[in-house]
């Protein structure tokens, strides 16, 4: 039966349908948490995977009029994404040249790569990468270049046979204040057509793609989590380095935090030399940004103190312990705390060391910068203001 017969007869839908259940009961294995919170996380990452590979096979997969859509947001958290990216993508072919245009607000940045595949489908390939400091931007922050598989002189993105993706990291640093970029893509030659009216078979087709984006991404990320927790012991960090699949210019590093009701984990660092560096925590099963609008759950290098001596102390706590620097673990007994250094000269690890939480002060110099209620209560408000203006506006 082709897909055309597959749809009419609604075999399409019901397979797509029968294969969200199994997904459910997938949830149900011994690899994964089985607390109540657990299960109700668990679908709702299921739910939110959905909604993405939806998005990525269905919506948005014509490569011959393209569109710069928003993925990894506020709601469809996958893969452990950086809260304080707006991530891009569009699909390409290399049949095919692309113009890119768009706007950067002063002093903002963005590492674009052209790929293929999934890193949870086991086929990431990255054909090419730059930044935009590669790139000749306008006086205004604007900008215009071209992705294709033949070289062009200019601001010029490669993309080979393989390439089936370009995406964009574009970093929002300073929350309430940065503006959010603007990308645009355009198939080179396709000014004044339109797409063809929606095809049956390729919507089959879809629903196919898109099922078993969300099935393998819900096993692999949970089995990175686990291969994460094994990296060093408890409250240790293992130090900074690319990821394949992810981006050359980016060093991740890492700790599995474990601490009972009444413990902290005050970390401590040298400042590192990069264009951008940042800690944030995770669930673990999900690799899920934590409520990033409403709790401090990360902090990147414009929101961190740094201290007199060139270093920089944080508190990851389940309670407010009133210096600026807070990693509000949500009252989660174990998560994952990722740091990323981008565009880095120099590549510090961090150092951990559990105190019990009555006894940070004694762990921290006198000159750690301290916080009001009252200011905290406006940390939060920036961040949920931050959110709206970069997701919901």
């Amino acid at each position: 039966m082709d897909n055309n017969q597959k749809l009419v007869s609604g075999d399409a839908w019901r397979d797509f349908c029968d294969r969200l259940k199994a997904a459910g009961d997938r949830l149900l294995g011994d690899d994964f948490p089985a607390g109540a919170a657990d299960r109700a996380e668990g679908y709702r990452h299921l739910g939110r995977l959905l909604m993405q590979g939806w998005i990525e096979q269905v919506e948005f997969g014509d490569r011959d009029f393209p569109v710069m859509y928003r993925h990894n947001d506020d709601v469809m958290r996958w893969g452990g994404p950086n809260v304080d990216n707006t991530y891009w993508r569009a699909h390409v072919s290399a049949e095919h040249s692309y113009q890119i245009t768009g706007w950067l607000p002063p002093g903002a940045m963005f590492v674009i790569q052209s790929a293929h595949g999934e890193m949870h489908q086991n086929r990431l390939g990255i054909t090419a990468e730059r930044s935009s400091d590669d790139f000749a931007v306008g006086p205004d922050g604007s900008f215009t270049f071209i992705a294709s598989a033949t070289p062009h002189d200019g601001n010029w993105l490669s993309i080979d046979e393989h390439t089936d993706h370009i995406s964009v990291r574009e970093y929002n640093v300073d929350w309430g204040v940065d503006e959010p970029g603007r990308f645009f893509i355009e198939r080179v030659g396709s000014e004044g057509q339109q797409p063809d009216p929606l095809d049956p078979a390729q919507f089959a087709d879809g629903l196919d793609r898109a099922m078993a984006w969300a099935e393998d991404a819900l096993v692999f990320w949970n089995q990175w989590m686990e291969r994460s927790r094994r990296a060093a012991p408890p409250n240790v960090f293992y130090g900074p380095r690319s990821v394949p699949g992810g981006a050359d210019a980016i060093g991740y590093g890492g700790c599995s935090y474990e601490l009972g009701p009444d413990e902290a984990l005050v970390v401590s660092c040298d400042v590192p030399d990069a264009q951008y560096w940042s800690f944030m925590l995770y669930s673990y099963a999900w690799f899920e940004s934590l409520d990033f609008a409403n709790r401090t759950v990360s902090l990147n290098n414009a929101q961190i103190a740094v201290d007199p001596d060139g270093r920089f102390r944080i508190v990851v706590a389940h309670h407010d312990p009133g210096v600026q620097n807070w990693l509000d673990t949500e009252g989660r007994p174990e998560a994952l705390i990722t740091f990323r250094w981008v565009l880095s000269t120099t590549m510090p690890t961090p150092e951990g060391l559990v105190v019990p939480f009555a006894e940070i002060d004694n762990h921290l110099p006198d000159f750690v910068i301290r916080v009001t209620p009252e200011q905290r209560a406006a940390q939060f408000a920036t961040r949920r203001q931050s959110r709206a203006h970069r997701f919901r506006c």
